[in-house]
Order: structure tokens, then C-alpha cells, then sequence
């Protein structure tokens, strides 16, 4: 099947935002008096935020709601930002401007806020090289459920045989595999996450050109 579009996960794909999420949260936790190892907020790396949300309240030991939750996470995070320019990833520009050049479709499906989707493509100067993009939070499930693939296959006008994803989570591989997209996972060097059931594994975005053509 010829490949006509390629659709990307945001957090840990074109942006090296991970840590920056998890700095966030940590001086989060201890703004409350609270602690976790690096081994439980590297377990949240592509778990959705309603997942994350329940195992943080656990975890400090609060008596909260996930609506308090967030309501007090999204203060901090308001106060301690950081920019998504300093966390592009190398290439990202140079093959989203190669795959518009050559025709193909490209799409966002993250599980991140929209907002939070927008302001990356906006920050980045990435506002010309997108058809589509999709967060998670206008769908039921995140992640693994392939839903957010298949709308982003439905709303580019192609098959989803036709799409690469390029992901870099467990849960986005499956996704875009139950999808039926073939998922080539972006290397991931810091969060020991498991891409084995990917298509191929890239440490460049320049690799995306031979799993496309």
C-alpha cells in the first residue's frame, strides 16, 4: 500500500517535552509537600492525563477531586512555563517542509490539550506544515484506543494503511498499530518506554523519508 499521509504524536516526537512536563509536575509535588521517585512519574510517560491526574492524587495522599486537581496543577504549570521553541526536535522543520514539498498529508494526534497543541505548532512556526490536528481530550478514550488514529485517517482523506504514525509511547504505538497505520516509534532514550511492537525504530526525523517512500 502506498503511503500518502504521515501523522505525528506531539510530547516525545516533535517536541522534547517530557522532562519539561515532569520538572513541572515534581515542583508540583513539592510545592504540597509531597515526593515520588523518577521511577513513578517516568511510568506516566503517554498515559493519558485523566490517568496521570488519579495516580498523582494517590500518590500525595490528598483529598482532592480531579477537577481540584487540575485546577491547582494548571496554576502552577501558568507559573513555572517554559517556551516549546527550546524543546523542538532536531528536524522536525526540515522533514514536516520535505513531506508538504513531496504531497503528503501530515496530522497531530496527541493526547495533549489542544490548547496546548496550538500553542506548540504556534510557538514553533509549524503553523503552515499541519492538515489536522486532533487532541485527545475530543475523544472518549486516549490511547491505546486507536480512535484518535482513525479520525485523523478519516479527516486527511486516506486510508489508515496509507499513514505512517510516528509515536514514542507503549500506548501510542498500540494505538496507531490497532489502527492499522504502520507506527515507526522515535527512539526514546530517557524513560526506559518499550517500542518493541513498533514497525521500526528512528533516531533522526530525516528517517521518516524511507519509511514513506
Amino acid at each position: 500500500m502506498m503511503i500518502r499521509a504521515v501523522v505525528f504524536d506531539m510530547d516525545g516526537v516533535l517536541v522534547n517535552s517530557e522532562p519539561k512536563y515532569l520538572e513541572q509536575l515534581l515542583g508540583f509535588f513539592h510545592c504540597y509537600g509531597a515526593d515520588a521517585d523518577d521511577a513513578f512519574f517516568h511510568a506516566l510517560v503517554g498515559s493519558s492525563y485523566e490517568y496521570t491526574y488519579h495516580k498523582c492524587i494517590e500518590k500525595m495522599q490528598v483529598d482532592w477531586s480531579i477537577e481540584e486537581f487540575t485546577e491547582k496543577l494548571d496554576k502552577y504549570v501558568e507559573e513555572h512555563p517554559f517556551r516549546y521553541d527550546e524543546v523542538l526536535n532536531p528536524g522536525v522543520k526540515e522533514i514536516l517542509c520535505w513531506l508538504k514539498k513531496e504531497g503528503y498529508k501530515t496530522a497531530i494526534a496527541s493526547s495533549s490539550w489542544l490548547y496546548q497543541i496550538e500553542e506548540m505548532v504556534n510557538v514553533c512556526g509549524l503553523q503552515d506544515y499541519f492538515d489536522v490536528l486532533l487532541s485527545g481530550e475530543m475523544f472518549e478514550e486516549s490511547k491505546p484506543n486507536p480512535e484518535i488514529y482513525l479520525t485523523a485517517a478519516k479527516k486527511l482523506g486516506v486510508d489508515p494503511s496509507e499513514c505512517v504514525a510516528v509515536e514514542d509511547s507503549t500506548y501510542g504505538i498500540a494505538a496507531g498499530n490497532a489502527a492499522g497505520m504502520r507506527v515507526i516509534a522515535y527512539a526514546d532514550e530517557q524513560f526506559g518506554i518499550d517500542q518493541s511492537k513498533a514497525y521500526a525504530k528512528i533516531h533522526s526525523m530525516d528517517e521518516v523519508k524511507k519509511y514513506v517512500k
